[in-house]
């Protein structure tokens, strides 16, 4: 059947994915053999790899949806860029950036780890990675001049009927959810005064919010703003932890996500309004 082959053929793509990159980490020296984890952290790390690169490939081969294998191979190139190019990574000890006697045996590795980082978040940059291929379908099912798609889905009708819609949605915001607590915990945001539970509890449903809204205006009345906007903004989240720094972005996605839900409503709001105003234009000169 060509559904199994497409799938057999993608984990193929995403094994060799991530046996490429795990072959450049261990040449690098960084420690990501299988003994450096638990049979669960391994299963995750090397699942990830496999899975992150697979999905925009089964995307391609099944639907020919390009957007997502676009972003994949410029992520994946990216990453391997940074890695295989000067400065490269340096392993220093503490020791020595603290100007101690004796060596630590506590390595800090410079201009370097983002092997690492793709790998342990592998899964927030597969959201991202659907959420490009759903904007890629809502397009391209919309806009004549655009080639469709070789294989529409069924239930993935654009616009969808309202109860669809909503269900689509609820989806897209669940797996967002999943994905930005997980995110958030593996990170350590905390909350200052002991209301650590009432900010897992409040950003919860923000996050299911934040991507629900924009994926049913999607759906439902084709808005392509706000969930442009919210792929923008888990892409960018995401690539910001290949450099780490003392102001974690993610914080503020997860504890403001009020604000990014804002932008998209107002983004949302602009080009429904764009949108009636070239109609009622295109009317009047008919008329």
């Amino acid at each position: 059947m060509p559904s199994r082959r497409h799938l057999l053929s993608s984990l193929l793509v995403g094994t060799v994915h991530a046996g490429c990159l795990l072959s450049v980490a261990l040449g690098l020296g960084y420690s990501v053999g299988p003994s450096n984890y638990s049979l669960l952290g391994l299963s995750w790390r090397y699942g990830g790899l496999v899975v992150v690169a697979a999905a925009p490939v089964w995307l391609a081969l099944r639907y020919r949806l390009v957007a997502p294998l676009v972003a994949l191979a410029v992520t994946t190139g990216y990453v391997l860029g940074m890695e295989l190019t000067p400065p490269g990574p340096t392993f220093r000890d503490v020791a020595e950036l603290e100007r101690l006697a004796e060596p630590t045996g506590i390595i800090v590795v410079e201009n370097g780890l983002y092997i690492v980082r793709y790998m342990i978040n592998a899964s927030v940059w597969t959201v991202g990675f659907l959420f490009v291929g759903l904007l890629e379908y809502a397009i391209r099912t919309r806009w004549e001049r655009l080639p469709d798609v070789s294989r529409p889905i069924s239930w993935l009708s654009v616009p969808a009927p309202k109860r669809r819609a909503a269900g689509i949605a609820a989806i897209g915001g669940l797996l967002h959810a999943l994905v930005m607590i997980w995110f958030a915990a593996r990170l350590g945001v905390t909350a200052s005064g002991g209301f650590e539970i009432l900010l897992y509890l409040f950003s919860s449903v923000g996050m299911w919010l934040l991507a629900a809204v924009p994926i049913y205006l999607l759906v439902r009345h084709r808005l392509v703003a706000p969930t442009t906007l919210l792929t923008v903004f888990v892409l960018t989240d995401v690539r910001a932890e290949f450099s780490p720094s003392v102001d974690d972005p993610h914080a503020l996605y997860f504890g403001g996500w009020f604000v990014f839900l804002g932008i998209l409503l107002v983004a949302g709001g602009i080009e429904y309004g764009l949108r009636h105003l070239g109609g009622s234009r295109q009317w009047l000169s008919l008329t």
